[in-house]
C-alpha cells in the first residue's frame, strides 16, 4: 500500500521553507515505512508558529462509515471506558513525537490532561504543555490521534481576553478509511461557561470546557463559522470569529 504524497500536505503559515522541508523529508520516510499512517491538516494562528513548525499524523485505525454515528453536538459526562482512550492516546501522542527527529527546537509532546469530551460512544481527549497541544479521539473503530499546535516560546498570557483560538484541524483520510471531521480547540477565560460553535452547515455545537480550555468537533469537513460564548447564568458574553488568523 502506497500514500500519494499529493494528498497529504499540510497547512503551514509563514514558515522557514528550510525547516519545513527538513521536517516535512523525515516524516514522509516515516510514512513509507509504516503505510497506515493518514495525514491531517492542521490549520493554527500564524503568530503561534513563528518560531515551530506544525507538521502532524494520524494513526488510523481502519474505521467504516458508521465509526462516528453515535455523535451528538451536545457532549455529556464520559465514563468509565474514557480512562482507556486517555492511556492509548497519552501514548501514542508520546510515540509521535519521534517524528520530529532530533530537532531540538521542537516542542516536547504535551502531556497534562485538560478535557475529556464525549459524545456518545466517541471520547475525544485533549492534551496540553507549556507549548502544544494535541487531540486524540477514540471510537468503536480504533484510535486516532492528530496535532494542535505550538510554539517553542510558549504561549503568552490570555489576561482579560475571553478566547483564542488555537488550532482547527480537519481529517483527510483515504477513501474507504474513515470520515473526515474537524475539530476546534480554544483558550477561554474564566468568565465563559459555556461555547457553541456555529457551523457552515448549519451545525450548533456545544463545546466541553475545562481547565481554561474548550474543544468541539463534529463529523463532517464543514467549516465552523462562529463561537458563541456565554457566562454562567447563560447570557453572551460574547462572539468571536472561527476564522485562523
Amino acid at each position: 500500500m502506497s500514500i500519494n504524497p499529493g494528498n497529504i500536505t499540510p497547512e503551514i503559515p509563514q514558515l522557514d521553507p528550510g525547516r519545513v522541508q527538513v521536517r516535512k523529508h523525515a516524516l514522509l520516510n516515516a510514512l513509507e515505512e509504516k503505510p497506515r499512517r493518514r495525514w491531517w491538516r492542521v490549520v493554527v494562528p500564524a503568530s503561534a508558529l513563528a518560531a515551530a513548525a506544525v507538521v502532524t499524523t494520524v494513526l488510523w485505525t481502519p474505521a467504516n462509515p458508521s465509526a462516528y454515528a453515535s455523535w451528538t453536538a451536545e457532549p455529556r459526562a464520559p465514563g468509565p471506558a474514557a480512562d482507556a482512550v486517555v492511556a492509548q492516546c497519552r501514548q501514542m501522542i508520546t510515540q509521535n513525537s519521534g517524528f520530529h527527529g532530533n530537532d531540538p527546537t521542537w516542542p516536547d509532546p504535551p502531556t497534562d490532561l485538560t478535557i475529556v469530551d464525549q459524545r456518545g460512544d466517541l471520547t475525544l481527549v485533549l492534551f496540553t504543555g507549556p507549548e502544544m497541544q494535541e487531540s486524540c479521539l477514540g471510537t468503536p473503530k480504533g484510535i486516532e490521534t492528530a496535532g494542535g499546535g505550538g510554539d517553542p516560546r510558549g504561549r503568552p498570557p490570555l489576561g482579560s481576553d475571553l478566547f483564542r483560538l488555537q488550532s482547527l484541524v480537519s481529517s483527510n483520510p483515504d477513501p474507504g478509511e474513515g470520515e473526515p471531521r474537524r475539530t476546534l480547540v480554544a483558550e477561554v477565560g474564566s468568565a465563559v461557561a459555556k461555547a457553541r460553535v456555529s457551523t457552515e452547515d448549519g451545525k450548533q455545537v456545544t463545546a466541553t470546557i475545562a481547565n481554561g480550555w474548550m474543544v468541539a468537533w463534529w463529523p463532517t469537513a464543514a467549516k465552523p463559522l462562529s463561537v458563541t460564548l456565554y457566562d454562567g447564568g447563560g447570557d453572551v458574553i460574547g462572539t468571536e470569529s472561527a476564522e485562523i488568523k
